[in-house]
């Protein structure tokens, strides 16, 4: 075939040829989008969390103390607690909004760092019945941890600071580093096995926690903090370990859709009291 017989062969066909390779075009990219829908993805991207302080909990160890004479009507088979560490913050009320949207109660193990400041934030967690639970006036471990003294100097002083704001003599403990912490090892050996004997001396009532929503790792994305817990969720106590700080807008932003996920599976929520089932870490040091 000669070249001009070629380009008139072309030159006749081009419409047909051109209709061609688009209808081919089409078809492998509709082939893809098949191949996409139908192909399994996670649903979030898996996200390696920072070495945090608060994690690395082994929790086979972790023990929960039965309570004797609860009203098993109150607490139901798949029961959850939010608590909330560090606070309050800037970001307290925006928190309260949400629990408040969804009727749902929490506690907050707050700190002396901003609670004057906060001193009405704190007056209306008590207004909504949520637990104010005691954290840490200073969360300075070297203080903290260096006497049975420092500790119970420290947590009198958040609690007279709770008393003073909302009248109430909180009761419900959560020591900073939880109780198997290890940094305590370090200011003195054997504090935590003391203080916890102590406290449940006292007529306190010490909780550790069972999901760890990771939030104290870095930077972690709302999509990795609602894996995290959702995650986790089991039947019986879920105690769930979050935290109130400015830096940690991410858990607020990721509380909501936590709620609804566990709403929508048959989870109830409740906020911690004396008579709540104890959740203990094995103890470190």
């Amino acid at each position: 075939m000669q070249y001009q017989d070629i380009k008139n062969y072309i030159i006749k066909y081009k419409v047909p040829i051109i209709i061609i390779i688009c209808l081919l075009l089409n078809i492998i990219v509709f082939i893809s989008y098949l191949i996409k829908i139908n192909t399994p993805r996670p649903a979030f991207k898996e996200i390696k969390p920072l070495v945090s302080y608060t994690k690395s909990i082994q929790y086979p160890k972790i023990k929960q103390i039965k309570k004797e004479n609860i009203n098993p009507s109150i607490i139901s088979d798949k029961t959850i607690y939010l608590t909330f560490d560090d606070g309050p913050s800037y970001l307290t009320e925006e928190i309260l909004d949400i629990l408040k949207e969804e009727n749902v109660p929490a506690t907050f193990f707050v700190t002396s760092r901003q609670i004057d400041k906060y001193a009405d934030v704190v007056r209306r967690m008590q207004a909504e019945n949520h637990t104010i639970g005691l954290h840490t006036s200073t969360h300075n471990y070297s203080y903290v941890y260096s006497s049975d003294e420092n500790y119970f100097n420290d947590l009198n002083e958040i609690r007279q600071k709770v008393f003073q704001i909302t009248g109430v003599k909180s009761r419900i403990i959560r020591l900073p580093g939880g109780s198997s912490n290890t940094i305590s090892k370090k200011y003195n050996p054997g504090i935590i096995t003391r203080i916890t004997s102590k406290l449940t001396e006292k007529s306190f009532y010490y909780f550790d926690w069972n999901i760890d929503s990771e939030d104290a790792s870095g930077n972690l994305t709302k999509e990795c903090i609602y894996a995290n817990v959702t995650n986790r969720l089991h039947s019986g106590t879920n105690i769930i370990l979050m935290h109130d700080l400015s830096t940690k807008a991410s858990t607020k932003d990721a509380l909501r859709d936590i709620i609804k996920y566990a709403k929508a599976n048959g989870y109830t929520f409740a906020k911690i009291t004396k008579n709540t089932p104890q959740i203990h870490h094995h103890i470190n040091n």
